[in-house]
């Protein structure tokens, strides 16, 4: 599903990011948890940077479905199982196309 980075910040303070993300004429506030960002990719960081480089991937796991939702229909967590969920998903896609 296409969409659109409105703002991204970390909180410095719990190492969480937030995103505001416009997905065709909704908005959804994506909460990305420490574990989360420490999951993405190796070596684990909880940084502004990590959330910057893989803001993409956050924002396709809200899109396929596989983020936590919480408090509301406008706001979604991604955790560190929603990425493993989203990897292995998006592994078996590859394997299944055959790349």
């Amino acid at each position: 599903m296409p969409h659109d980075v409105v703002t991204a910040s970390l909180n410095a303070r719990d190492k969480s990011g937030r995103i505001d993300v416009r997905f065709g004429a909704g908005m959804k506030t994506v909460g990305v948890s420490r574990r989360a960002l420490l999951s993405i990719a190796s070596p684990p960081r909880a940084t502004e940077v990590r959330l910057l480089q893989h803001i993409d991937a956050f924002c396709e796991i809200v899109a396929s479905g596989l983020g936590s939702k919480r408090s509301g229909g406008d706001v979604v967590l991604v955790t560190a199982n929603d990425v493993r969920r989203w990897r292995r998903v998006w592994q078996s896609s590859e394997v299944a196309a055959g790349i």
